[in-house]
């Protein structure tokens, strides 16, 4: 059955807490965005940024942990697990403690890095020390997430955060209820966010995962982890900093900095929930793919590229189209028909969201096989020229640079993959991997340039509230475009049910 099946009880929950998030998303940012204001809504934004960047300081360890946890639990090891997973509570505090010490230093000394006023730095400072304090109990969470990952237990850290969700909600409420300052908004919000350290530790005791909770310094076998970790770091760094670096480069060279980065986060809401949908596959994939990779048997490699390829190009497809398609109605039921200007820049980064998830199975093969070196050159290259295209675009294009050096950026790594990994390190055929992508993408776009002749406006709901027209508008838009581009994947055989149930 489907709902025993790890791929797919997996995706179900993940799925579930992303679209939960969402709505959250949608119905929250214009809420905050009117009751705070713009410039002071993009002050939680720049925050936000620099706290993610110093998850840098991982070094990879979330991939390798969860990597080797998992092989070690398939050989039956389960004392090396307890000593590393409790050394890797030591590292996540040690961790903690240079995170917090980095955001403190930004907090005191930082005012003249970012393009905003005095008052609003004050504002950005308190942030900052919001995230210092909960720094601990933030890093201290990765360990246990890890055990739950490699233990295939991704539904029940989903559905924990699907109760996360909504106790942010209830925040939201409690904000226009209680008329709480955007300071102690952050501050509630973070904690509930560093509350996830209390459910997972708790499973992974229970559950005999870990068998203490106190840290331990087993550093000989944590350095087997450690060493695989930081070989793929490097690739990690350019990931992260081409995605943190964004909203950072624009505070700092565009016109206004807080309202750019303000305008950012209102369009990234749309690409995120799909690369979190999308990406979920990864955390999902790197198991089997370690196992099949360790397992040497290229025809289950072979089958499971191919296979994946194309189910993450269907699904990348369905989550992506109907956001470029509808990206004006969408913006401006989201925060108002003021941004649908902004709609061609989302679309644009739907669009780089959907060439960037079809090799996700590809991604899990290349961390399997551990040969990372090409990737990364690529991805400095592309990371340096997404960086420049950013900062050389801010003032002209504002929003549109961060949008623009992203395409960049997956362009080149992808580019990577079909030139490098996919013939020479896994043995695969490119135009195959290639046609498991074009073939549902082709189907999509022929679908979407018929149903764009169809007509659709807003009139025809002026019964309705304004926002209300523009979501019934994307509604109807997605279903015309849906069904038949369901019913040719059917067709053409391109996805097969059955298969999901081996």
């Amino acid at each position: 059955m489907l709902k025993n099946n790890y791929y797919f009880s997996s995706f179900f929950w993940s799925t579930l807490q992303k679209i939960l998030n969402a709505i959250l998303g949608f119905i929250s940012v214009p809420l905050l965005l009117g009751y705070y204001g713009k410039a002071e809504y993009g002050i939680l934004a720049i925050a936000t940024a620099c706290n993610g960047y110093m998850h840098l300081l991982d070094l990879g360890m979330n991939t390798g942990a969860i990597k080797f946890f998992s092989q070690w639990k398939a050989e039956g090891r389960q004392d090396i697990i307890y000593r590393v997973a409790r050394t890797n509570i030591t590292f996540y505090l040690i961790i903690a403690c240079v995170n917090m010490l980095g955001l403190i230093a930004l907090a005191i000394w930082g005012e003249s890095i970012f393009s905003v006023t005095h008052e609003q730095f004050l504002q950005l400072r308190m942030c900052l020390y919001i995230i210092t304090i909960f720094s601990i109990f933030s890093w201290g969470t990765t360990t246990f997430n890890q055990l739950l990952i490699a233990d295939k237990q991704m539904a029940y850290t989903m559905q924990v955060q699907c109760i996360q969700t909504v106790l942010k909600t209830l925040l939201i409420y409690v904000v226009l209820w209680s008329n709480l300052s955007l300071t102690a908004y952050f501050f509630w919000l973070t904690a509930i966010l560093a509350l996830l350290l209390v459910p997972y530790a708790i499973k992974c005791r229970r559950g005999n995962l870990i068998d203490s909770l106190r840290p331990a310094a087993y550093w000989k076998d944590f350095r087997i982890v450690l060493t695989f970790s930081l070989s793929i770091f490097a690739l990690s760094l350019f990931q992260m900093t081409s995605t943190q670096s964004r909203p950072i480069i624009l505070s700092i060279f565009s016109a206004n900095g807080a309202e750019t980065v303000s305008e950012y986060r209102i369009i990234e809401v749309i690409p995120q929930l799909i690369i979190m949908i999308g990406g979920t596959f990864s955390s999902i994939f790197l198991p089997k793919a370690s196992e099949l990779v360790a397992q040497k048997n290229q025809q289950s490699i072979e089958d499971f590229a191919y296979k994946w390829t194309t189910w993450t190009s269907v699904l990348a497809n369905m989550l992506s189209i109907p956001f470029i398609f509808c990206a004006s109605e969408v913006l401006s039921a989201y925060v108002g028909a003021e941004y649908a200007g902004l709609a061609h820049w989302m679309a644009i980064w739907c669009l780089t969201v959907l060439i960037q998830i079809h090799t996700t199975s590809g991604n899990a093969l290349v961390l399997a096989y551990g040969r990372t070196k090409p990737l990364v050159v690529t991805s400095a290259l592309a990371c340096a020229i997404s960086m420049v295209v950013n900062a050389m675009l801010s003032f002209r294009y504002g929003v549109g640079s961060a949008v623009i050096g992203y395409f960049f950026y997956v362009i080149f790594v992808i580019g990577s993959y079909y030139a490098v990994y996919y013939k020479n390190l896994m043995g695969l055929s490119r135009w195959k991997m290639f046609r498991c992508f074009l073939i549902p993408t082709g189907l999509a776009i022929i679908v979407l340039f018929f149903v764009n002749f169809v007509p659709i406006r807003q009139e025809y709901f002026a019964a309705y509230p304004v926002r209300l027209q523009y979501i019934s508008i994307c509604i109807v838009k997605s279903l015309l475009w849906l069904f038949p581009y369901g019913a040719l994947l059917m067709a053409f055989h391109v996805i097969d049910i059955k298969s999901l149930k081996k």
